[in-house]
């Protein structure tokens, strides 16, 4: 079974920039990260994707500069991003998406009444 998303009040205070924006292109793929091997009792048995380098248009800027377009990264992690993923992305402050499943973590909702705390 996967592990659910990292807390809010954990991921948020990290966050330079929340947005709501869409991918508009891969522009790198790193190589495939080492298989894991599943021990004995282990919860949590999913494999990670290879990290990217992905090209984001912004539609609307929740927390930081106001900006367009970013081209962010995302680390090894439990999900794949392609053209057309559309949601909040949380990034850091060295322009890294937050959050172990990237924009289907959290709920606009959510974060905007998180941010007027």
């Amino acid at each position: 079974m996967a592990k659910p998303p990292e807390p809010l009040q954990e991921v948020l205070p990290k966050a330079t920039w929340v947005v709501d924006a869409e991918v508009v292109e891969v522009l790198k793929q790193g190589p495939a990260p080492e298989k894991k091997v599943a021990r004995a009792g282990a919860s949590d048995t999913g494999q990670k994707t290879a990290s990217q380098t992905v090209k984001l248009k912004i539609k609307r800027v929740l927390k930081g500069e106001q900006v367009s377009e970013m081209i962010v990264e995302k680390p090894e992690a439990g999900y794949a991003l392609r053209a057309g993923n559309h949601g909040p992305f949380l990034i850091d402050d060295s322009k890294m998406i937050l959050g172990r499943y990237g924009p289907d973590s959290y709920a606009f909702s959510k974060l905007e009444e998180a941010l007027k705390k």
